[in-house]
């Protein structure tokens, strides 16, 4: 992740100092092929679990398959976090 912390990184436009922040705006903006290839599966579903309420339907959905991440590790996940106990809106 040391990569990320490069003030000309695409995804580095305030710049941010935590990787993992700018791992998951990878995930969110860039190409996911690429983020696949340059990082561990698990690392990144780690990540997107801990992160669940950032990642909206089409993204949620879309890392869930490309992890392997099963229905009841989202359950899991969304019930232990805050910010999705409190969303208005269904996603």
């Amino acid at each position: 992740m040391e990569k990320l912390l490069d003030k000309q990184h695409p995804f580095n436009w305030d710049r941010c100092d935590d990787p993992e922040l700018l791992l998951i705006r990878e995930m969110l903006y860039g190409d996911p092929v690429s983020i696949l290839k340059k990082h561990p599966k698990e690392e990144l579903k780690k990540i997107f679990l801990k992160n669940i309420h950032l990642f909206r339907r089409k993204n949620r959905s879309f890392w869930k398959l490309a992890l392997g991440v099963s229905d009841e590790e989202i359950a899991q996940a969304t019930e232990k976090s805050f910010r999705e106990t409190l969303s208005i809106w269904p996603h």
